[in-house]
């Protein structure tokens, strides 16, 4: 993904929940990582074959999708890395700020009509939802 499209992919996400996020863009001083914290944790990436700074960053590629705590740091001395890399920007949003689940709390819901379901053996069958596990998960009687 172009980093044009990444930083745009995450204002939109944070935005959508009412949080406007700054990102952090590379310096010259030797710093080649876009990064934007929320909530305690860091998600950063660089922009393959460029410097970040330099003409045409914005058409770079991004690469090395990565998260961690603000306070984490890895340890040179150690077998210690802080954080864990991810494949792409969405999965860095999603675990910065998961998006809100599609159907809230109270909602009357009623599975889909298709073989998956059908295999699972809930297809058709109507619920209430009591609780909302946070991401995509919920709790339907």
């Amino acid at each position: 993904m172009k980093i044009r499209n990444a930083i745009k992919k995450i204002k939109s996400h944070f935005k959508k929940q009412g949080i406007d996020i700054d990102i952090s863009y590379p310096t010259r001083s030797g710093n080649h990582r876009f990064t934007f914290q929320h909530d305690g944790q860091v998600g950063s990436f660089f922009a393959n074959g460029h410097d970040g700074h330099s003409e045409g960053w914005e058409d770079a590629e991004g690469t090395n999708w990565h998260i961690r705590g603000i306070n984490d740091v890895s340890d040179i001395q150690s077998d210690y890395h802080a954080g864990s890399f991810r494949d792409n920007i969405t999965q860095i949003c999603e675990s910065l700020l998961p998006s809100p689940p599609k159907f809230p709390a109270g909602s009357l819901v009623r599975g889909k009509e298709n073989k998956r379901a059908q295999r699972w053996g809930f297809s058709g069958a109507v619920g209430l939802v009591v609780e909302v596990q946070g991401g995509d998960y919920i709790k339907v009687r």
